[in-house]
């Protein structure tokens, strides 16, 4: 096995001399592909010291398809780096936003749980960071999932996302949002038309920015002096913990452990002064930031104890990253073991769950028709669509009455709890349920 300097030379070497050679002569055979943007330095700190640890392959973009794009389905390589001056992981080969984002489908409101989760945040927001007359901004606010609660709490909240296929649906429960990224030409007409705003947050957006001076920059105009950002994020010691491997995708551009989050807030001025571990998303941090000047909110105990914490794990070493891809690579053959044995005994199996999770899933491990029969999914959008990559159909789930499976493949395992209630008929019957991570389970009534 190579010594971690010897990793390093390698990959430095391979990276500066070769990587992009490689990649161009791949772009050039994507005729019909959107261009991919490679970036040849971190996108919090600018280093170039970025070692590849996890090659996960040719990965389609993680949207459904209807029949007719099928023809055009195209994958794009999908390798994870790891910084080592600030310590992020991140993906260096980026599909346009407007490729990923414009015609976004992914639903908030469609997961009970998620609407609980924006419940309670929007109930803390409003009872202890906003006053009467002073208002919130969120950036990233898909279907309004926060939005509305907000709204209902008496808070002015506005709403901002690229995503036109979802300001119908926001605008439909009375809610403000601006159809545009979040940059600071919009900062600046907010600010001209109603003011700063005393809290600015984004929830499972964060990861999506390549560009993230041009929204830290926005933060700072467009936050009152004495305000705080709220970012929630996907947490990297959740990752390691669970092996959400499936977690990455073109989309999921960084994967945040709070030490690149506190060097990117103190880059601009501003500092964390509180930390929270969240369940949402199969483990989520909710991190509080305030400018620098801001004298209102104290620093917590939480932050050093976080970083503390996961420099104890070793995510400042790229060793706990090798380890981590060897994980990842014993994991997929372990479920395609199970799998492939389930189908020699003459098992229907049919997935659950139709998200970005799933996508990885099925391409990484090879989960093709002759696996799987169908998908079925909650969100209408995805109705009688195809999976990228590997084109799998998806239905309503009452197609499992009409062609009922023995087993499900839960790809949506993060809410394995709200799905086991809803399908415990299913479990009564006879059926079982195959968690695929963070280690295979079978689970059966």
């Amino acid at each position: 096995m190579l010594t971690e300097w010897e990793l390093y030379y390698l990959n430095t070497t391979l990276y500066k001399m070769n990587l992009l050679q490689q990649m161009q002569k791949y772009l050039n055979l994507c005729q019909s592909r959107p261009v991919m943007y490679l970036r040849n330095d971190c996108r919090v700190c600018g280093s170039h010291d970025l070692l590849l640890f996890l090659d996960l392959g040719l990965m389609p973009d993680a949207e459904v398809k209807t029949k007719n794009q099928l023809k055009s389905d195209r994958s794009y390589p999908l390798k994870l780096y790891y910084c080592r001056n600030c310590h992020l992981v991140q993906v260096i080969n980026i599909l346009p936003a407007e490729e990923l984002f414009t015609n976004y489908v992914y639903r908030s409101s469609v997961a009970k749980t998620l609407v609980e989760h924006f419940e309670k945040y929007a109930k803390e927001l409003s009872e202890r960071y906003v006053k009467q007359g002073e208002f919130i901004v969120e950036f990233g606010c898909n279907d309004g999932v926060l939005l509305g609660p907000l709204k209902k709490y008496g808070v002015d909240a506005i709403g901002i996302d690229p995503a036109k296929t979802l300001k119908s649906i926001a605008e439909e429960k009375g809610l403000s949002v601006i159809t545009d990224y979040f940059t600071q030409k919009i900062a600046m007409a907010i600010v001209k038309n109603k003011g700063k705003a005393k809290v600015i947050t984004g929830s499972n957006v964060f990861a999506h920015i390549d560009n993230l001076d041009e929204t830290m920059r926005a933060i700072n105009i467009l936050l009152d002096d004495n305000g705080i950002f709220v970012v929630e994020v996907h947490y990297l010691v959740d990752i390691f913990e669970k092996l959400q491997y499936d977690a990455m995708y073109h989309e999921h551009l960084c994967n945040y452990s709070l030490l690149p989050l506190n060097y990117l807030m103190s880059k601009h001025d501003m500092e964390i002064f509180d930390v929270k571990r969240i369940p949402i998303h199969a483990g989520s941090i909710r991190v509080y930031v305030k400018k620098k000047s801001n004298k209102v909110y104290k620093i917590q105990s939480t932050v050093s104890e976080a970083i503390n914490f996961e420099i104890k794990m070793g995510l400042n070493n790229i060793e706990a990253y090798l380890d981590f891809a060897r994980r990842v690579e014993k994991s997929r053959e372990n479920l395609r073991k199970v799998l492939l044995n389930l189908k020699d005994q003459g098992s229907k199996i049919v997935g659950y769950g139709a998200g970005g999770r799933t996508h990885i899933l099925i391409c990484y491990c090879n989960i093709d028709t002759n696996i799987l029969d169908y998908i079925v999914d909650d969100s209408p959008e995805r109705y009688n669509k195809f999976t990228s990559g590997i084109h799998i159909p998806i239905y309503h789930p009452s197609r499992m009455e009409k062609f009922p499976p023995d087993y499900i493949l839960l790809f949506a395992w993060n809410y394995r709890e709200e799905i086991l209630r809803k399908e415990h008929d299913f479990l009564l019957g006879g059926g079982r349920f195959i968690i695929p991570l963070p280690e295979v389970e079978i689970i059966k009534s």
